[in-house]
């Protein structure tokens, strides 16, 4: 979650995105990231079409390598699971949770991880959401990419805690009702 919010979260006119990623140059040029990666696909636009939200790139293959075996982050995953948000200004916003088929399809793998003594407990502690990038800090899932176990309530985190998605402190956090 650290490299999505260095990547999607923060400008590059405010800090160097590549600081401490490992990555290497393309044969275009470009950057390819390694970190968190399990493959990439490198090409050289040959057109570009506007899709309203978007911006639909075709290209011509110039490179792919697959890194490793792990288990690819599906955008459902990042949605339900992992609790990213789509940023009120997006042009994809559209506000509310994910929808339930996405979350039904899904959830099952989040919640397998939680022992069954500790769920009843965790789901009754309060949920917390980043002002900044709208991550939502769940008891149930803590914070893996910091250490943080579930059942860790916000209260209880580090005072040096931050945002997994844009590093934003703990005062930049809001409880959900």
């Amino acid at each position: 979650m650290t490299l999505i919010g260095q990547f999607g979260f923060k400008s590059g006119r405010d800090l160097d995105k590549y600081k401490g990623v490992n990555y290497k140059v393309g044969m275009a040029g470009a950057p390819i990231v390694l970190d968190y990666a399990v493959g990439y696909l490198e090409a050289e636009v040959v057109k570009s079409l506007d899709a309203g939200t978007h911006t639909i790139f075709l290209g011509k293959l110039l490179d792919a390598e697959v890194l490793n075996d792990a288990e690819p982050m599906t955008y459902a995953y990042y949605h339900a699971i992992k609790g990213g948000k789509v940023p009120k200004a997006a042009p994809t916003y559209i506000g509310g949770d994910a929808p339930a088929y996405i979350v039904g399809e899904i959830a099952g793998e989040g919640i397998k991880e939680i022992k069954e003594d500790a769920k009843k407990v965790v789901m009754e502690l309060a949920k917390y959401e980043c002002t900044v990038c709208g991550y939502i800090y769940d008891p149930a899932v803590g914070d893996p990419d910091s250490g943080i176990k579930p059942g860790i309530s916000f209260e209880e985190l580090p005072d040096d805690w931050s945002c997994p998605m844009c590093g934003a402190d703990k005062a930049s956090f809001r409880k959900l009702e």
